[in-house]
């Protein structure tokens, strides 16, 4: 590993070489065992910070702060460390520094690591510099963040972890305070040789405003689903070379950020091998601008995403002069990422791409490609010479605003007739795929103790969704395509998504992570007489067995820019027909028409049908006209069912066609309110088809509601109510005039009562029972 590497080799302008560890000035030996990987629970107090911290103070003159193991003893439990300048830390081989799991230990006010909230950034790293000079970290030991250990001070019970604390935040789409493990700011020929960094509970190195960082021959082991664990950012730094580095992170692997405290620039990344993560990213901070980046001869294997370059509005800025020579990349899900919109974030900070070279590249499976410039203004501007993709027709891409130069040699990545320009050089030349087999290894075994205790978080099958970029999707039907055949859970984070959404699949879930309904609202104002008719207008279609709501808003809004009127203005939040289908602390709101709860393979003539099951739990319900109706088996359990404002209104206009039809709606322990507006005689129903069925239990009605209750679907014309089926059972309030009510509803008794409570009303053949399900948020 002696090679040396000039300004003809790469961008930094140092002639960089092999590190060379100084003279050793202290040496400190282990005081700690861990007997099979074990720190016992009462070592976890006897922290070795400050014997570190104080060899380190004293090596005035430079030097090495030896850490070295004293007999079966080759464990340093430790909080934040200060570097110094001129001061190596040494991790002798077959010795690991332990970072405590105590957060009160890097707090930087009371309280603040080991939280989740809006803010993050609450804890002090393991490692910090400041201001350094031909300052380093080093050896063939093990620095190790335990990120997936108990945090101490834990409830009985509860066993939470920095990782823990990272998958909330995602969830809540909030912040985490977690230490990260190394953490250098303004320094001066700043360098890591060959240490090993594991299981840091957060970024595992960020350099920031250095003149001269090298990292050479630095192994960073942390799983894959430990999230925000990126390997090594430099930013807003000059002169920098990572090299003969092994990156298995949770994050991206290497990231170059310039941010407001300026530019990035001279950097060259050689002769790594990247894992698991996220590759090998320019941004998201660019407006401080990157120029001048070499990466060559990288392996990518198994990561997200293999060359990005990511940055948005809120911090973009000039990205220039990038070469990527001599890549290998597989089994990566986005080979190829160029985006100006990495988030929705606004502002007048421009990302811009150009000067980008990709060389002797060769991605050897098929993935998801991403080639987008800002505008037509602002392009991103590539050249292709000799890059080579695999499983093309299994490949998907994207490509705005770009302009792809090919040659001089020409390999197979070809994007025509796409949204930008492709062409060729002239008197270019057919290439050769690189050859990259060889290029791949194993990560190398280490030399260093395993710490017990650290648990890699289960791998996190949810999508997740956030209207600002922040998830990996920005809208909810996205996430719904890209689905498994089998299902999957959706978080989706508070904003507004205006779209249409259509569940096909069995087994998904839609959950809002905000803290209330409302904080999550999927919007549109599709109607009946501009969109092909009442069930072509739904906001949220779901047409699948097996589908779940939590926590969040369906809404149309046509009303709110359109007068209502009889014909044309019927305009669905949500159109069900699945069966088994659960609603739980979801709004679902509109006028006429909200919510249709139907069947798929119900009709007046058709044979004896099984209709499609529905639950919606303390939901909130509001409209004015027929605004829960359909032919499915629903019951309404706890919700508060709202009319809003109108000259009068039905509740219901349920439509079960003949008698052995399985179908009708129970409202149970609901709440029936109206809005300011809101004007009599509003009904509890009436029925769309001449068997309808509805049944209110132990519901409280308020004073809106008409004495007699029900009405003929168009008095004078038909007469279904001498069919229909319309009974109630311990209503309260105002509006409970059972007494009053048209002659064919009917007073049930508890015993009669008793077959409409969900339970047994929704039991079925396969025996559904979803009021024991719980909320899942």
């Amino acid at each position: 590993m002696a090679t040396a590497f000039s300004l003809v080799h790469g961008q930094d302008s140092r002639n960089v070489t092999e590190p060379r560890i100084p003279a050793t000035c202290a040496v400190v030996q282990a005081g700690l065992a861990a007997p099979g990987g074990l720190i016992a629970e009462a070592d976890e107090a006897r922290l070795d910070t400050q014997r570190i911290q104080a060899a380190m103070d004293d090596c005035k003159g430079g030097g090495a702060v030896l850490l070295k193991a004293d007999g079966a003893r080759n464990i340093f439990l430790s909080g934040p460390l200060e570097l110094r300048s001129k001061v190596w830390l040494v991790v002798q081989a077959g010795v690991a520094l332990v970072a405590s799991r105590d957060p009160r230990v890097y707090d930087l006010a009371p309280g603040s690591c080991g939280v989740v909230n809006e803010k993050g950034h609450g804890c002090r790293p393991l490692i910090h510099g400041e201001n350094l000079a031909d300052a380093g970290v080093a050896g063939e030991g093990v620095i190790e963040g335990r990120g997936g250990a108990t945090l101490l001070g834990e409830a009985p019970g509860a066993k939470t972890s920095w990782w823990d604390l990272a998958h909330q935040a995602k969830i809540e789409d909030k912040q985490q305070s977690v230490p990260w493990l190394i953490v250098v700011n303004g320094a001066r020929n700043f360098t890591l040789y060959g240490i090993t960094l594991r299981n840091s509970p957060g970024f595992h190195v960020a350099v920031n405003q250095a003149d001269g960082f090298t990292a050479w021959g630095v192994k960073i082991d942390t799983p894959k689903t430990a999230r925000n664990t990126d390997g090594i950012d430099p930013g807003s730094s000059r002169n920098v070379t990572i090299a003969h580095c092994w990156i298995h992170a949770g994050d991206d692997d290497v990231a170059i950020k310039a941010g407001k405290a300026g530019a990035t620039a001279n950097v060259s990344i050689l002769d790594n091998h990247f894992f698991t993560g996220h590759g090998m990213s320019i941004g998201s901070e660019t407006n401080g601008g990157v120029s001048h980046v070499l990466v060559r001869d990288l392996s990518i294997d198994g990561a997200d995403n293999g060359i990005r370059i990511k940055s948005d509005r809120s911090r973009g800025g000039l990205v220039q002069d990038v070469t990527y020579e001599n890549v290998c990349i597989r089994n990566t899900k986005d080979p190829l990422v160029f985006t100006p919109a990495y988030t929705k974030k606004s502002g007048d900070l421009l990302p811009v791409y150009r000067g980008i070279t990709l060389r002797d590249v060769h991605i050897e499976s098929p993935g998801q490609y991403t080639f987008d410039g800002l505008d037509d203004a602002h392009p991103l501007e590539l050249r292709f010479d000799n890059v080579w993709a695999d499983g093309l027709a299994q490949s998907k891409f994207e490509m705005q605003a770009a302009k792809i130069v090919r040659g001089p040699r020409l390999g197979n990545l070809t994007l025509s007739g796409a949204d930008g320009t492709t062409s060729d050089d002239a008197n270019s030349v057919a290439g050769t795929p690189p050859r990259c087999t060889e290029r791949y290894a194993e990560f190398p075994h280490t030399n260093a103790p395993e710490i017990a205790g650290v648990s890699a978080p289960e791998e996190d099958h949810a999508i997740y969704v956030a209207a600002d970029g922040t998830g990996e999707y920005t809208r909810v039907e996205q996430a719904v395509e890209v689905a498994p055949d089998t299902g999957a859970t959706i978080l989706i984070a508070p904003g507004v998504y205006r779209e249409i959404v259509t569940v096909t699949k069995p087994h998904v879930t839609l959950r809002g992570t905000g803290a209330d309904p409302a904080a999550v609202v999927i919007v549109n104002d599709h109607n009946a007489g501009e969109n092909g008719g009442t069930l072509h207008s739904a906001t949220v279609n779901v047409r699948a067995d097996d589908f779940t709501a939590e926590n969040l808003t369906m809404e149309n809004d046509f009303n709110r820019t359109h007068q209502q009127v009889s014909q044309g203005s019927q305009a669905l939040a949500l159109l069900v027909t699945g069966d088994r289908a659960i609603f739980r602390r979801v709004h679902l709101l509109g006028n006429q028409d909200t919510v249709y709860a139907g069947s798929r393979n119900c009709s007046p003539d058709g044979p004896a049908c099984v209709p499609s099951r529905q639950y919606f739990s303390d939901c909130v319900i509001a409209g004015n006209v027929d605004f829960i109706f359909g032919d499915g088996k629903a019951v309404f359990e706890g919700c508060e069912i709202r009319s809003t404002a109108h000259k009068g209104g039905f509740l219901t206009a349920q439509a079960k066609h003949y008698p052995d039809e399985d179908s009708g709606f129970v409202l149970d322990h609901c709440k029936l309110t109206a809005d300011a507006g809101a004007e009599a005689p509003i009904y509890l129903g009436r029925p769309w088809r001449p068997y309808a069925t509805v049944v209110y239990l132990h519901t409280w009605m308020g004073a809106h509601i008409a004495p007699d209750g029900w009405r003929e679907w168009k008095p004078g014309e038909t007469h279904s109510l001498d069919t229909a089926y319309y009974a109630e059972y311990d209503s309260s309030g105002p509006g409970a005039r059972m007494k009053e009510r048209e002659p064919q509803a009917h007073a049930l008794t508890a015993a009669e009562a008793a077959r409409w409570e969900p339970q047994a009303f929704l039991h079925g053949s396969d025996g559904w029972n979803p009021v024991g399900a719980k909320d899942q948020r």
